[in-house]
């Protein structure tokens, strides 16, 4: 799991980049956590300016941090992943993550982004008072990105429990293996306890947008000829989406409709609904 951060500055040479530790990566998460203003203000970013222009973080099957955000002049910025924008306070994300790159920056380029990261806490957005504030949904919801899952090395080895859990194991993964007993049958009450053992939270309906983690929904096929179980994922544009084993993940149903409910969607021949989960990916534990 990789968390690769880009210093964006140069126009013709490459920009630096590098790769963050385990212990960085967890910094990070802690200071995305933390509570922060709203702001629709947009950065200079994103317009383009020439000189420096902040940080991309970019996350590679790291589940946990947003697969892109934009860091700069007192904004954070998740691109396409929501409409609002988060102040930077202080640019505090920004010189942390200027910090990471210590070992792969130059003295003369780290001396440059520290001087136009002055100019930034004094004048840009970190410096406006907000009066309201939010939390970061998308650190909680995962977005329907299908790149992520459909690249060959990724497709073929992990399942719709891996894509439902928002986990890349590579082990095409078994509802129970995770937690030392793997099922037996395919029937909703199996599977469901055996979800239950990894760490799903059996739920009565997925209405509202839980505080950490998201929904999950889980269904079966119990014919004579055919027999399997299927999980689905509710994401954070509010429609389901789900990877047929391994077949690529992809947001609509049998009948080829965007899936606003698991429950009313042609499932093909998985004929039973199982139920809803509370999936809270870093209390999950599947194999």
């Amino acid at each position: 799991m990789a968390t690769i951060v880009t210093a964006l500055m140069y126009s013709g040479k490459p920009n630096p980049t590098w790769e963050l530790t385990d212990e960085q990566t967890k910094e990070l998460k802690e200071l995305l956590k933390e509570e922060k203003e709203l702001t629709f203000e947009m950065s200079a970013l994103s317009v383009g300016i020439l000189g420096y222009k902040g940080f991309i973080v970019e996350s590679l099957n790291e589940s946990t941090v947003p697969l892109k955000t934009f860091c700069f002049d007192g904004i954070i910025d998740f691109a396409e992943q929501t409409e609002a924008n988060y102040i930077d306070k202080d640019s505090k994300l920004e010189s942390f993550l200027l910090e990471t790159g210590s070992n792969s920056l130059t003295k003369l380029e780290q001396s440059y982004i520290e001087s136009e990261l002055s100019k930034n806490v004094k004048g840009g957005a970190a410096s406006i008072n907000k009066s309201f504030k939010g939390t970061m949904e998308i650190l909680v919801v995962p977005p329907y990105n299908p790149g992520k899952w459909n690249i060959p090395s990724v497709q073929r080895y992990n399942n719709c429990y891996n894509y439902a859990n928002d986990k890349i194991t590579n082990t095409f993964a078994q509802p129970g293996r995770g937690s030392g007993s793997m099922i037996t049958d395919i029937l909703c009450n199996t599977v469901s306890a055996a979800a239950i053992r990894d760490g799903q939270i059996s739920v009565a309906s997925a209405a509202s947008t839980p505080a950490e983690g998201h929904f999950i929904a889980l269904v079966s096929a119990n014919i004579p000829t055919f027999q399997d179980y299927h999980w689905y994922r509710l994401d954070s544009n509010t429609l389901w989406s789900h990877k047929p084993g391994q077949t690529p993940a992809k947001n609509t149903d049998n009948s080829g409709r965007l899936i606003s409910d698991p429950r009313t969607a042609d499932r093909g021949p998985y004929g039973d609904f199982c139920g809803f989960f509370h999936c809270i990916p870093s209390r999950t534990t599947i194999r």
